[in-house]
């Protein structure tokens, strides 16, 4: 095994709930060492949602993968000047409040980078850093919403809706990582840090590609519910029982090839339906010829199998309890167990997503979360707070009402 890319990378992670505690842990995942500051008494928001395994949030426990925990009230100017301690052995600082807020704290960008021009200072939130919409809270509903995507999602005759995961979070996380990365090369290379300001609603919006007609033609997109506004087939199809299969089937060759298996061939050629415009001027007829087709099987199962031996794109829709016990998936370790740690007194291991990337010379390695203050008097000690001094500042926070 090689060595970790970022082994000799410091990161201070301020960050909370979802997008930047996951970029962080990407982090960790290379070899970077991760001190995650966390609130006293409560710690990170997300360690106290669902689901659970022992009481504790599984949630947390994966987006937190890798990292040290120390609790310190940012309130407090002591804890502030313990802080500015750690960042002059830090390399890189992740913060995600509301903007301005690292600023009341005395932590901003602009005093950070005095303290150590060559740290790299990513700061994540719902809308950026700047224009009129960086106060609004920063949730991932609230970035969908603003994106345009929640209004292409659901049924044309419906209400919009929500992605049933995040996404704006995940999405900014990996964001985060890839812009850290990115800033740590110019850091290596001339010595000079720099303020990385991502935005979830930004990331959802890089992924709105209806924006791209909207902006140069003047239409106004909307929901197409489970079918492609512009390619045909694409899209979610109905067999016997419920059952339905994913059709990707959009290019003419592709369109030939699902219409042997179909064992309909001279339906390729049919003035309906021979080229992509013609299939999404006549979706509904072209819907109506395919799932009739679909409820000739039984099993869909067998439907897939006939049209992925004619390489027609396609694939059953899975539940998530099916995504999470496929053994192709655990043998690539994009489902893995991770370590628990060390509160955890039945188990080990929990069942969990796996890694994002693989390489070849820098392994990735998913290593345990950390218990709340688990590791408050190891690095504070290094900073010249004793146990009797982390004590009597814990007590002291802990007498008072936590603060958000």
């Amino acid at each position: 095994m090689g060595k970790q890319v970022f082994e000799g990378i410091r990161v201070l992670d301020f960050s909370n709930n979802v997008a930047g505690p996951c970029c962080a842990s990407l982090l960790a995942d290379q070899g970077a060492e991760v001190i995650k500051i966390e609130r006293p008494v409560a710690g990170d928001d997300s360690r106290g949602i669902m689901p659970r395994v022992e009481g504790k949030s599984l949630t947390f426990m994966w987006t937190n993968r890798g990292k040290h925990s120390v609790e310190l009230d940012l309130h407090d100017p002591e804890a502030q000047d313990i802080i500015k301690r750690m960042i002059l052995d830090a390399d890189v600082i992740v913060e995600s409040f509301k903007p301005g807020q690292m600023k009341k704290f005395g932590l901003d960008y602009e005093t950070v980078h005095a303290l150590k021009p060559s740290l790299v200072y990513c700061s994540i939130s719902a809308c950026g850093q700047t224009g009129a919409y960086a106060s609004k809270p920063g949730f991932d509903i609230i970035a969908q919403g603003m994106s345009g995507l929640m209004d292409l999602a659901g049924d044309p005759d419906g209400m919009p809706v929500k992605q049933g995961v995040t996404i704006g979070d995940y999405v900014g996380s990996l964001n985060a990582y890839g812009a850290i990365v990115t800033a740590l090369y110019h850091s290596r290379a001339t010595g000079v840090g720099q303020l990385v300001d991502i935005s979830l609603l930004d990331g959802l919006i890089y992924c709105n590609t209806t924006l791209d007609n909207a902006a140069t033609n003047d239409a106004y997109p909307t929901r197409s519910g489970p079918h492609h506004g512009t390619m045909a087939p694409y899209g979610i199809y109905n067999g016997k029982d419920g059952q339905s299969v994913i059709i990707a089937a959009y290019t003419n060759a592709m369109w030939r090839r699902l219409c042997t298996a179909m064992d309909m061939p001279g339906l390729a050629d049919d003035p309906r339906f021979n080229t992509i415009p013609l299939r999404c001027q006549n979706l509904k007829e072209l819907v109506a010829v395919i799932e009739q087709w679909l409820k000739g099987f039984d099993r869909i199962q067998d439907a897939v199998d006939r049209m992925e031996a004619n390489n027609v794109a396609t694939c059953k829709i899975r539940s998530t309890h099916e995504v999470a016990n496929d053994p192709v998936l655990w043998e690539r370790e994009a489902i893995v167990e991770l370590p628990t740690s060390p509160s955890f007194k039945e188990h080990k291991t929990v069942r969990t997503r796996g890694k994002v990337a693989r390489y070849t010379e820098t392994p990735i390695i998913l290593r345990r979360p950390p218990d709340l203050g688990e590791d408050n008097y190891d690095i504070l000690g290094k900073y010249g707070w004793d146990k009797a001094k982390v004590d009597e500042m814990e007590a002291k926070w802990a007498a008072q009402k936590p603060k958000k």
